[in-house]
């Protein structure tokens, strides 16, 4: 009796799980051709080019699944080396990309924004954590180079802010009019690492976390590195 690969491979899986399965592995596929072989119809056998094809395909998969598991190594490998690595960053200055800032009794973080280009106008919205903008600071016109702004704390009604973490959003036009993009950068004191589906973050000492990928330098050893307690 001729049995044809696909009734082959839903009668096995069937069979064995109760539902068909959409993969197939190497050993799979190695029973699978056996199997053809053995059922094949002798008045009409498989031909060479159909067996050649089928062999190669299986030398595919095989090599493809060994290259899998290799990088599937390579990637653990690596983890452990970046986060190795990231080690020595605990107790540095470091300044990454981000837009988050905190707010302590001793004053504000800075925030570093750099324009696309030549601003007319560039201001300032701190938001809170639900999103609220608590004050605006009109910055004026800017060119496009590196510039850093620190908020005073204030909020729009001339209260003082309370303290945490807050959030700094650029809104800049050029002479035209034209919205301008503006990058922005935090720094911080790195008190600890962790680990989240592959990404390497730092901790720093107030509690705000930026990815180890996004940090553009490392400004020295803090003199405060020994408190890593957060200001609340």
């Amino acid at each position: 009796m001729y049995t044809d690969a696909v009734s082959y491979n839903n009668a096995s899986y069937v069979s064995s799980s109760g539902t068909a399965s959409s993969s197939l592995g190497k050993d799979e596929f190695l029973t699978l051709l056996i199997a053809q072989l053995q059922n094949q119809d002798p008045l009409n056998p498989v031909e060479d080019a159909q067996m050649i094809a089928e062999l190669a395909q299986f030398s595919s998969l095989e090599q493809l699944t060994a290259l899998n598991e290799s990088m599937s190594g390579v990637s653990e490998l690596l983890n452990v080396i970046t986060v190795n690595g990231a080690v020595s960053y605990i107790g540095n200055d470091v300044v990454a990309a981000g837009y988050s800032i905190s707010k302590t009794d001793s004053g504000c973080t800075d925030v570093y924004f750099t324009p696309s280009k030549d601003c007319a106008s560039v201001t300032a919205h701190i938001y809170n954590a639900d999103g609220d903008i608590v004050a605006s600071v009109a910055l004026g016109s800017t060119s496009g180079d590196e510039h850093t702004f620190t908020w005073d704390g204030t909020k729009t009604n001339g209260s003082a802010a309370s303290n945490g973490t807050y959030y700094v959003g650029f809104e800049a036009y050029d002479a035209d009019g034209n919205s301008v993009n503006v990058s922005s950068e935090v720094s911080g004191t790195v008190v600890g690492i962790t680990t989240s589906n592959g990404t390497t973050v730092l901790e720093l000492s107030d509690g705000r976390m930026v990815e180890l990928l996004y940090v553009s330098k490392i400004t020295g050893k803090s003199s405060s590195a020994d408190t890593g307690d957060a200001d609340s």
